[in-house]
């Protein structure tokens, strides 16, 4: 029952222009970095579809305040009521939807999926007005009415969740009671219970208020007013259903008061009632207030449920991992439509999952690179410039020759990309040249060479130092002389530490890249850097040396670097 296929957002809040096909989607994740504009769209779809026929409107809700444009919010609807499509409500206005092309027309077909858009307009007086739009009929659009739009069930469950758990009308608790009785769903239930527990209440309570009661009688009939059967009671308009005192409690305890996780999983679970005959849940970062693993299982459990339509916003690489690439939707601050993904980002997505929170993609071709980025983010910090956290750059490990594979899924998704590699594959470099071609910065060693050899070639002798004293900590001063040596030859001379030379260079650089075969055909690697925490001693040692080796190769790298970071 009722979902969305294609929603428009003009002038609302931070969204200038937004218009977006969500098809035959059940479930949608929107992801996005902190003010791109998620919670609005969730808030958008709830206001064009709320029961309630009062919303508040404010001069904020505006885009940049302007008043002079109206707020407009249209959403087009399939799997509609049949109560909503008869002729005698809005079937009239009904539109077409040819599903082959996702394509919604004014006049329908035979063929088509029945489409009902529903529109809300907000101008200047601040009064909301919802309307059943069709462009083929020449009339004035219909009006819907705010029962009408109570039947599709919407509900967005966000920081302000506590009026869910009363009965009230236009709450979630109150569409669950009209479903479970629809032939008298005009009858107020709640009223009457109300006043069966206003006459239990009144005949039994308040003794302890009769003496104040006795004194206030006499003080009245003194001034000659007659009040001699007055009694302490409830005022029924204190305890009308309109403000909401008739709420879930576990055992004698409200709802409300219970912690934000529970009370957002409770809510959920009453909206999972309502979507099981039909409605669209709206849930704002489903991750707040879980543990990664009840956040995982909520996810999961929305996901396999076969009813209703799910929208939900998240920041949580737990969460987006338990997805398909199909349901996730990247929003871009100030961008008109979603970036969504095809099955071929799975891989990427999983891998990479927090990296599509950024705004710009630092590609690592291994462990050592993403080491070396991250220290180099570090030093940038120490020396007060903007981090990368602040300027919305991304780390990802390429894991390898995933890299090329990796820059090109987040090209497509519309991300700035750029790659820090080596240059010690011929296969690989020739597919550098087609990232380039896609304006993919690439950032990369001399022909030939891998990162640690270009450090080891570039770097002062009493940086290469450090880096030897540092290794011979980790794996031993016997195991680096031997595989120097091995690398250098039988007449290494006895004082290489001290006594640079371009021999000693080419050496170091050989043996720190180093992988040994086995017997048994297996592939030892034996490289002193594959690990983030090395690769993070050499960024650091890389970037303090940067005034020395500004001519060299590995200067060019780091100013090429530090241009592409500074460029956010």
């Amino acid at each position: 029952m009722a979902k969305i296929h294609t929603l428009k957002i003009a002038n609302f809040k931070g969204i200038l222009k937004f218009e977006h096909v969500f098809g035959m989607t059940d479930f949608v994740c929107l992801i996005g970095r902190g003010d791109s504009g998620k919670t609005t769209i969730l808030e958008a779809i709830s206001m064009v579809l709320s029961p309630s026929w009062n919303l508040s409107f404010y001069d904020t809700d505006f885009y940049n305040g302007n008043v002079e444009i109206p707020i407009e919010i249209e959403v087009s609807l399939f799997d509609l009521p049949k109560a909503l499509i008869q002729e005698t409500k809005y079937g009239l206005f009904i539109r077409g939807l040819d599903k082959s092309t996702n394509v919604i027309y004014d006049e329908i077909n035979d063929d088509h999926e029945i489409i009902l858009t529903i529109k809300l307009k907000v101008e200047k007086d601040l009064e909301p007005k919802w309307y059943v739009i069709n462009d083929r009929i020449r009339q004035e659009p219909i009006e819907i009415k705010a029962y009408d739009r109570a039947s599709l069930n919407v509900f967005l469950v966000s920081d302000y969740i506590d009026r869910h758990f009363s009965w009230n009308k236009g709450n979630p608790l109150h569409s669950l009671l009209k479903q479970e009785d629809p032939i008298n769903e005009r009858t107020n239930v709640i009223i009457d219970a109300l006043r069966v527990a206003k006459e239990n209440i009144d005949p039994n309570a308040f003794h302890n208020l009769n003496k104040v009661a006795e004194k206030i009688k006499k003080s009245a009939s003194d001034l000659g007013v007659n009040i001699i059967n007055a009694t302490t009671s409830l005022d029924f308009k204190d305890i009308s259903i309109k403000d909401g005192r008739i709420c879930l409690h576990d055992d004698k305890i409200p709802f409300r008061l219970k912690g934000k996780g529970s009370k957002r999983l409770i809510s959920i679970a009453i909206q999972i009632e309502l979507a099981k005959s039909g409605g669209i849940m709206l849930i704002d970062e489903i991750e707040q207030g879980l543990e990664p693993d009840r956040a995982k299982h909520l996810v999961k459990t929305l996901m396999n449920q076969k009813f209703g339509q799910v929208f939900i916003t998240t920041h949580s690489r737990d969460v987006i991992v338990e997805l398909e690439s199909e349901n996730l939707f990247l929003m871009k601050k100030d961008t008109m439509k979603l970036v969504d993904f095809d099955s071929s980002f799975q891989g990427c997505l999983r891998n990479n999952s927090e990296s599509f929170f950024a705004k710009k993609i630092l590609v690592c071709e291994g462990a050592t690179e993403v080491g070396i980025c991250r220290a180099i983010n570090e030093q940038r910090v120490s020396d007060l410039k903007l981090s990368f956290a602040l300027l919305g750059i991304g780390i990802v490990n390429g894991t390898g020759t995933s890299f090329i594979a990796y820059c090109e899924k987040f090209k497509e998704a519309g991300f700035d990309v750029c790659v820090l590699c080596d240059s010690d594959n011929d296969t690989i470099n020739k597919k550098k040249e087609i990232l380039r071609l896609k304006n993919i910065k690439v950032v990369d060693c001399d022909k030939g060479k891998a990162i640690e050899q270009q450090l080891f070639n570039d770097l002062p002798w009493l940086a290469v130092q450090k880096i030897i004293d540092y290794v011979t900590y980790k794996r031993g001063e016997e195991s680096v002389n031997e595989l120097i040596k091995n690398q250098y030859g039988n007449n290494l001379p006895e004082d290489w530490y001290t006594k640079e030379s371009e021999e000693i260079r080419i050496a170091l650089g050989e043996a720190s890249i180093l992988k040994k075969e086995k017997k048994s055909g297996e592939i030892e690697d034996k490289a002193w850097f594959k690990r983030i925490d090395h690769g993070e001693f050499l960024g650091e040692i890389w970037y303090n040396s940067r005034t020395e080796i500004y001519e060299t190769r590995l200067g060019r790298q780091l100013d090429e670097l530090s241009k592409w970071i500074e460029n956010a």
